[in-house]
């Protein structure tokens, strides 16, 4: 049977402050590699709205916030290569981060500063609507962590200058089993890329077919032990 292969959290260096690579060259490499797509998960919070001239118009911050998958899921047609939207929000209260899966620019545009919240109002909110899935929980030591109001745990981070203390989401993901889990390269840098792989037994063309697979829990995961 096929497999198609995804890395499901990437950072581009338009939009991510942290990122080293382009949305171009993640989408050139990915493919060398072998896979068949990849979801960009740009940093969505306060710090980086505020940094933005734009700061007070939400369209042309989700103008902005879009540049590098634009030019990623531009790349990504032009190769027959798979680019979906993600976002990695953060909310006010804490630094704790949430993999969303299920959005498209409309869903950006019609929910102005939605990073401006909390995971549980954004649960009340979105819940039915998009996958919330937890990035890295401990990895700030896991403080204020709210289980009830997620769909899914990424249960192993493989971003080389953090300690994610996978060992504890994994923990975490057994205590409350019916939380799907994930596995990511959280690619910011060259030497990040292809650490992770989701592989569905479909092609996975955009985010809503992203949560489903997911939903459905259509994938194994591979990573390092």
């Amino acid at each position: 049977m096929s497999e198609f292969r995804y890395d499901l959290h990437i950072h581009t260096s338009e939009t991510s402050q942290c990122g080293h690579v382009s949305g171009v060259k993640m989408v050139e490499k990915y493919a060398s590699l072998g896979y068949n797509g990849i979801a960009i998960t740009d940093h969505l919070h306060e710090e980086y709205i505020s940094s933005l001239s734009c700061r007070d118009n939400w369209d042309d911050c989700v103008t902005e916030y879009l540049s590098g998958y634009d030019c990623a899921k531009s790349r990504g047609g032009e190769l027959g290569f798979d680019v979906m939207l993600g976002l990695e929000i953060r909310f006010l209260p804490n630094e704790n981060d949430f993999l969303i899966y299920g959005v498209d620019e409309t869903f950006l545009r019609s929910n102005p500063f939605l990073h401006r919240t909390n995971i549980q109002d954004f649960w009340q909110k979105y819940s039915t609507e998009v996958l919330i899935i937890q990035a890295h929980p401990y990895r700030g030591g896991g403080v204020d962590l709210h289980p009830e109001c997620l769909h899914g745990i990424e249960i192993v981070n493989c971003n080389p200058r953090h300690d994610s203390h996978n060992n504890l989401a994994m923990r975490l993901s057994e205590e409350h089993p019916r939380l799907l889990r994930i596995c990511s390269s959280d690619a910011h840098r060259p030497e990040d890329i292809g650490k992770a792989s989701m592989l569905f037994d479909h092609q996975i063309a955009d985010s809503y077919a992203c949560r489903h697979a997911i939903e459905q829990a259509q994938y194994r995961m591979i990573y390092p032990v």
